[in-house]
């Protein structure tokens, strides 16, 4: 694949991120053990102190991870299918990492861009939420209806 042809995948899938972000209200519950997604993707490097609400890194994740099989799906197809008339099954291991790296170095070209999106659009709405639910919450423990 060209240069151009994987800018502009990635670009496009980004794209539909920053939608996401933009319509973003409140954070999805998570789990206590953390996401084992998140936690071994390369990907996840984009929320490096782990300040952005998960659903939206993992998001991030979900969608580089599609555009690296993308990736990887069209490198084995063009490396090792070339004479053949069908289409491969499965991308080999290389393929797999070189569209994996592939795909993160153009994504790091916009990690401004990424980091801004959610800067601007997500982190004002959660500071929102996280107000609001610890008003509740002293409020509920002013009025005497936690009980310890």
């Amino acid at each position: 694949m060209n240069r151009h042809s994987v800018n502009d995948l990635v670009e496009c899938s980004l794209q539909r991120w920053y939608r996401t972000v933009s319509q973003w209200r409140r954070p999805v519950g998570g789990t206590p053990t953390g996401c084992v997604a998140c936690r071994s993707s390369d990907f996840a490097v984009f929320d490096r102190l782990g300040h952005w609400p998960h659903d939206l890194i993992h998001s991030l994740v979900e969608t580089l991870d599609l555009v690296s099989m993308q990736l990887a799906v069209a490198l084995h197809e063009e490396r090792h299918c070339a004479n053949e008339n069908g289409r491969a099954t499965a991308p080999c291991n290389a393929c797999i990492a070189q569209a994996q790296s592939t795909a993160n170095s153009c994504a790091q070209r916009h990690a401004q861009d990424i980091a801004d999106v959610v800067n601007e659009c997500a982190m004002p709405r959660l500071a929102v939420y996280v107000e609001m639910n610890t008003n509740l919450a002293l409020n509920a423990a002013t009025r005497g209806e936690w009980a310890s």
